[in-house]
């Protein structure tokens, strides 16, 4: 890169807001390897060809247009954690061509919400079990999924909890049992549960589409009225309904040892924004 191309990225950094410049700021140091991330010029002046066009690629994602939409009655977004989140979003694309992961989620929703304000600290281990972040007093857990099969109404996770006691459980009374011990235990760990989604749509293949959907703790706690009886199978598959209609399906796969929870009506939860971005 020449001396007018770096004179153009560093033009078009300071054209930046300050938290899209202090993402910038964060990268330069990260390419750089270095723990300072508080003069971007200085650490751009010692990069080198293949570096610098990995900030200008940043630089030039954060300035494509998006197109936000924002729930005016949500308790989490609003200006200054739309903005940071964005921003985000924004930088990830000028180095991946695949959306955020799970732990770039977390990085993202963490900073976002300290921007707005909020006390945030991060779960003690990446081993603690159910939640990952800890928002002005209230356990989150974060889920992300870009699954190719991600359906535009319908929410799915992956995965809710290990469950290699499933394994071992050779009746209906041990898997209802064992379920209802973890349902206790998730609740009283979890206060609220968000997940990032992407996607594209057919008519559209151009624009992925990023939603932030919070599903109500009251959802999973349906699961609370399951019987024993429904139980029976060696690897259920439960819906579950309330007076309002299909709340979720509650799946214990045998094969991998895991809790799953799906086909939760998007409808029934709280859809906080989001962020169509064009390629």
């Amino acid at each position: 890169m020449n001396s007018a191309a770096r004179a153009k990225l560093i033009d078009n950094i300071a054209q930046l807001e300050d938290h899209q410049a202090h993402i910038i700021q964060e990268a330069a140091a990260q390419i750089q390897g270095s723990a300072d991330a508080r003069d971007a010029y200085a650490l751009i002046a010692r990069c080198n060809e293949a570096q610098l066009r990995q900030i200008r690629n940043i630089v030039d994602s954060i300035l494509r247009p998006v197109v936000e939409l924002i729930n005016p009655q949500s308790d989490l977004v609003s200006d200054a954690f739309s903005a940071e989140f964005k921003a985000r979003l924004q930088a990830h694309h000028g180095t991946h061509t695949t959306p955020l992961d799970r732990l770039a989620f977390e990085n993202a929703l963490a900073a976002a919400c300290s921007a707005e304000g909020m006390t945030v600290e991060l779960a003690p281990s990446k081993t603690t079990r159910f939640w990952d972040l800890r928002v002005n007093g209230e356990q989150i857990s974060a889920k992300s999924t870009s699954a190719k099969d991600v359906r535009p109404h319908v929410v799915h996770t992956s995965k809710l909890s290990e469950g290699a006691w499933i394994q071992d459980c050779r009746t209906a009374r041990a898997r209802y049992d064992g379920t209802m011990t973890l349902l206790e235990d998730f609740l009283a760990a979890v206060q609220r549960w968000i997940t990032l989604r992407a996607y594209r749509i057919k008519n559209d293949p151009d624009t992925l589409i990023y939603e932030l959907v919070e599903v109500p703790m009251s959802l999973f706690a349906t699961i609370k009225t399951l019987g024993v009886q429904e139980f029976s199978s060696d690897s259920p598959r439960i819906k579950i309904y309330d007076s309002q209609g299909l709340t979720l399906q509650l799946i214990l796969d045998r094969s991998d040892a895991k809790v799953t929870i799906s086909s939760i009506p998007k409808d029934r939860c709280i859809v906080h924004g989001t962020w169509k971005l064009e390629a």
